[in-house]
């Protein structure tokens, strides 16, 4: 696992640019396994994906309280669900 803290452009649920945040990730070979984001951990589900209108491969990240988002394989850009 290697530890890295990014700052990515961040897009809510609507859609809308919220900017960049400061995040903390973990990965593993593949591409994120853990993020702490707004203060909250959220880890990987198992989902992989494409995003539709970046054409980024994206992996799905879950709190234990079942909050989402989306966030790239280089941990650029982020989804909140």
């Amino acid at each position: 696992m290697t530890l890295r803290i990014r700052q990515p452009q961040v897009t809510d649920t609507n859609g809308n640019a919220l900017g960049t945040r400061l995040i903390r990730i973990e990965f593993d070979e593949q591409g994120p396994t853990t993020v702490m984001h707004d203060g909250q951990r959220y880890d990987f589900t198992g989902k992989t994906g494409t995003h539709l209108k970046t054409g980024l491969a994206v992996r799905e990240m879950a709190t234990a309280c079942d909050a989402r988002l989306w966030i790239s394989l280089d941990g650029e850009h982020l989804w909140e669900d």
